[in-house]
């Protein structure tokens, strides 16, 4: 990197320590700007205040196909911190477990085969229906996927005959929890690449991997020369031709910066870059086209341990997974995604429904008692992944005539990923990259990780259609 070339990095979320690392990794001297006290963002964590015990926002979960995420771990030196188990777990509304699972030496998509001939909590009839719905997901290839962009799921759904009881069983808990929305209104293209890429494209890609520690604790060796948490950024400071000069913070103190990288969320934008500039870059024009969606969190204690899992996809409501965190199985955590219905329901409300659920669900819970309860609901969680959204995605490196040095990062960028960890963290590595080529003439370099590689009948399957 040469000598002298200053870059900021604005927000300490997964895509803003993404860029930082990445550029920290080639010598940049690069400074981290977080409101918070804490790093994480969305995927950060918080002090109880009544029991000063430290509680995730909301359980995040990996895959196995996350590589940019896991690579991610690997330069914080925290991978050894994420595991992994090699079975799904389902559970329906009376407490009976079903499990997805690989079979060790087989090559996908022959290595769930087994398991879903076992799945007993579909008929034959939908595990038919689901073999036919996957091979055609298979034989799409990516470029036949990103076609269907502007298509709503639940009318390829239709259109390939999948009963509603099999949306109901599998679809749902697997969807609604990927791409925080509701199954049969996101864009095809999003829906088919979760089942494409965890479960059809390479054996690797299933495994749920969950963090052994708070999330806080993943991110306390951020390999980056300047981290400034509780650090509240006031606005930017623009030269007259439209260049970034710098980031000024709350105290007045001005950052210098050669480049600018804002890993904020979209709908922070708008307020520190100026309409006449904003006008310039066409990457600041459609924001308004991106719908928030939340995310309902439960922290619920029990007066006896209730899950003996890691976790468990729940057929029925009103939570839909739920994970253990504690030893003994009796601190669990509860999820909503799509959660627009709970967000001005009362806790207490709420805390008795989610009591109820746990107690009719989980057998060893069936006199177990609700000692306490934290809501939490992040009401920005993510966006949206309907139909057509796509191509108002803006791109992490500036255009030709937009703000020459500033640069986005955040998992609604244009990132080939819905809103998830992943996404967020190539995103990251998409705007380091950008940076890099600006600033660096000649940089050859691709921060991003591979996807993992398609397996032999994977790739038969679909070079034959």
């Amino acid at each position: 990197m040469s000598r002298g070339v200053r870059i900021i990095v604005v927000g300490g979320g997964l895509a803003g320590m993404a860029a930082a690392a990445a550029l920290h990794g080639e010598g940049a001297h690069v400074t981290l700007v977080e409101a918070r006290k804490t790093l994480g963002g969305r995927a950060g964590s918080f002090i109880d205040p009544i029991t000063d015990e430290v509680l995730d926002n909301c359980q995040h979960v990996l895959l196995g196909c996350c590589t940019n995420l896991l690579d991610f771990y690997q330069r914080l030196g925290v991978a050894d911190q994420i595991r992994f188990g090699k079975a799904i777990h389902f559970l329906d509304g009376t407490g009976r477990s079903f499990n997805l699972f690989g079979v060790g030496g087989l090559p996908a998509p022959l290595h769930l085969g087994p398991a879903f001939l076992g799945f007993a909590a579909l008929t034959w009839a939908e595990r038919i229906a689901l073999s036919r719905a996957m091979l055609a997901m298979m034989r799409l290839g990516r470029i036949g996927r990103q076609r269907l962009d502007d298509l709503p799921f639940g009318a390829w759904l239709e259109q390939h005959r999948q009963p509603a009881s099999l949306v109901h069983k599998l679809y749902d808990p697997v969807l609604i929890s990927a791409l925080n929305e509701e199954t049969r209104s996101v864009s095809s293209s999003y829906a088919i690449q979760v089942f494409v890429d965890s479960l059809l494209a390479n054996s690797a890609g299933y495994p749920v991997g969950l963090p052994a520690c708070p999330l806080s604790e993943l991110y306390g060796r951020l390999p980056c020369g300047d981290v400034r948490t509780g650090a509240r950024v006031s606005g930017l400071e623009f030269a007259d031709d439209g260049r970034c000069a710098g980031v000024r913070l709350g105290g007045d103190e001005l950052l210098a910066a050669d480049a600018v990288v804002l890993a904020i969320n979209h709908h922070t934008l708008p307020k520190w870059i100026p309409d006449e500039l904003a006008r310039r870059d066409e990457r600041f024009a459609h924001l308004d086209r991106l719908e928030s969606v939340p995310i309902l969190g439960a922290h619920l204690w029990f007066d006896r341990p209730v899950l003996r899992t890691s976790h468990a996809a729940l057929i029925e409501g009103p939570l839909q997974w739920l994970f253990r965190k504690d030893a003994s199985g009796a601190a669990v955590h509860g999820v909503i995604s799509a959660a627009r219905d709970w967000v001005d329901r009362p806790k207490d409300e709420s805390l008795a429904l989610f009591e109820k659920q746990v107690r009719t669900t989980l057998q060893g819970a069936r006199d177990a008692r609700l000692l306490r309860g934290v809501i939490v609901v992040e009401k920005r969680a993510t966006f949206s992944v309907r139909p057509g959204l796509e191509r108002y995605r803006p791109a992490q490196e500036p255009p030709a005539d937009g703000l020459s040095n500033v640069y986005l990062a955040g998992d609604y960028t244009r990132t080939g990923w819905p809103a998830t960890m992943e996404g967020a963290v190539r995103s990251g590595y998409l705007a380091a990259g950008a940076v890099m080529r600006r600033t660096q003439p000649g940089w050859k370099g691709n921060f991003l990780v591979p996807d993992l590689a398609l397996q032999w009948p994977a790739r038969f399957i679909e070079a034959g259609a």
